[in-house]
């Protein structure tokens, strides 16, 4: 029988990845194509939208390379992802207008105290969700302030995937799920909410109309279809964001349900039937109807070990090729003793989300001593993520004793034996577990493939391997997890200290 595949196309924070899927649910190739991030002062973190065409259109092409011309038109649907909260600034003729602010940066954080206090309770039963630096409306609030003539030429406002998909279908829209990361949107009514957008001089013309994730929203144009090598009218399916993509992909599609993402970023989610009330977690509904995810996450997970291996091991890096580093540092890492004997790793490199939504924090390494050697900080900042997403996770009044573990910190066994260890419960190693896959499985059920999306990724979806915590770490974790919270408790107000002097010092420069 003829095989007919499908695209996911995800734009994460470091990169985009495509994903090729067949009609059987099998991935066929996949590419990934990196760009970069900018950080033009402290707490900043900008990107550059055309690098992530650039980048859509080598990744797809690089996963299609050895597709026929008559394989080629067997493509069916393709569906984009990416994270929350990065908005896209377009002028009257759709030109972008700047940089975009990323979910990560933190500059936003005095607008974010300032709603808090205004009219953070109206916000929250509006969106269970509370303002912080990592939301759309404060970071709308901080360029209405700072660049009030970029802010004045805004004509449309779109969202980080939806720019992307914009550019393969010329059509201006959203999902629902992307559209309540911004605090402008009514999560119960599912639409745009003017007291809300309003808070920040918008009108609902500037917003994109919301569909749903398995819409089909326009067609391949054929500019861009030339520049991927795939036929034009090919159906482009809306999409959603990241995490949603990820946690639906892995076959997480249950109340009750958990999922540990180690990602740029790191969380904790865990499915139910309505958002649980609690400020110090998120709530989105999940891809799947009726039901949401509740989440929990910290701003530096895999990102906090790339940053360390891009500072302080370039020797090593340079005598490994990219494939093997990883492995090579695991071996590393595995001869050190859970504990990093008496290591601990703050994660705060940009700030923190949960549990303290506070982007004056720093990181830290403490309790170094002159046995410590790379290793040891490298498993630290391994088991210091592990504490933050156990940390933040405390906020769950259930926590699941068996959780799929997905991103590409899941790809490395100490990493996942660490986290098993850290949160008490068992690892599940689902067979893939990337946002583009999951965008694939969207986009299959958009054209009719499977009856809906939960029957999509329980059919698809299998575990591969399992990781149980070890008793002996588990003690040993416990104990360092007690003094990782007694540290921030003791510390955090020497962070601001710091944040405020770093931030004034590039003020006067």
């Amino acid at each position: 029988m003829t095989k007919q595949y499908v695209l996911g196309v995800d734009h994460g924070s470091g990169g985009c990845k495509v994903t090729c899927m067949d009609d059987g649910g099998q991935v066929v190739s996949e590419a990934n194509v990196s760009y970069r991030s900018y950080y033009p002062k402290p707490q900043w973190v900008e990107q550059e939208p055309e690098e992530w065409i650039d980048a859509a259109v080598e990744a797809i092409r690089r996963a299609l390379h050895v597709f026929t011309a008559d394989e080629r038109r067997r493509v069916k649907a393709i569906s984009f992802s990416a994270p929350h909260h990065v908005a896209v600034l377009l002028d009257s003729s759709h030109k972008v207008l700047r940089r975009v602010i990323m979910w990560n940066d933190q500059r936003s954080g005095e607008e974010a105290n300032y709603f808090s206090a205004l009219c953070g309770d109206q916000i929250y039963g509006i969106t269970h969700n509370s303002p912080s630096p990592t939301w759309t409306l404060c970071h709308m609030a901080w360029l209405q302030k700072h660049e009030p003539e970029v802010y004045g030429a805004i004509h449309k406002i779109v969202f980080m995937k939806d720019y992307v998909r914009y550019r393969f279908n010329g059509i201006l829209a959203t999902d629902y799920i992307e559209a309540e990361g911004t605090l402008f949107y009514d999560i119960h009514n599912k639409q745009w909410s003017e007291p809300l957008y309003s808070l920040v001089s918008l009108d609902e013309s500037m917003l994109p109309p919301v569909l749903a994730p398995t819409d089909v929203s326009g067609a391949l144009m054929p500019q861009m279809a030339e520049r991927i090598g795939l036929p034009a009218g090919i159906p482009i399916v809306v999409g959603t964001a990241d995490t949603a993509a990820e946690i639906f992909g892995c076959g997480t599609v249950e109340a009750g349900d958990g999922v540990v993402k180690l990602a740029t970023a790191g969380n904790f989610s865990v499915l139910a039937k309505q958002p649980v009330n609690n400020k110090k977690m998120t709530s989105y509904h999940h891809p799947v109807p009726d039901l949401y995810y509740q989440n929990s996450a910290t701003n530096f997970a895999a990102a906090s070990f790339r940053w360390f291996k891009e500072s302080f091991l370039k020797e090593l890096e340079q005598r490994n090729s990219a494939e093997q580093i990883y492995r090579v540092i695991d071996a590393h890492i595995e001869q050190i003793p859970a504990g990093s004997e008496g290591l601990l790793f703050q994660p705060y490199l940009n700030g923190e989300r949960s549990p303290h939504w506070d982007p004056d924090l720093r990181a830290s390494f403490f309790g170094c001593t002159v046995r410590h050697q790379w290793p040891h900080f490298a498993r630290a900042i391994l088991e210091g993520v592990g504490f933050s997403i156990r940390d933040a996770a405390l906020e769950f009044s259930v926590r699941p004793d068996k959780v799929k573990i997905i991103g590409g910190g899941s790809k490395g066994k100490v990493w996942v034996q660490i986290m098993a260890d850290i949160l008490h419960a068992e690892m599940e190693i689902p067979k893939v577990s990337d946002a583009s896959y999951g965008g694939c499985l969207i986009a299959a059920t958009a054209i009719g493939w499977f009856s809906g999306l939960k029957e999509a990724a329980l059919a698809a979806q299998t575990v591969v391997d399992r990781v149980e915590p070890r008793r002996d770490n588990v003690s040993v974790y416990d104990e360092m997890f007690e003094i990782y919270r007694e540290l921030h408790a003791q510390t955090k107000h020497l962070s601001h200290r710091l944040t405020a002097m770093s931030n004034a010092a590039a003020n006067r420069s």
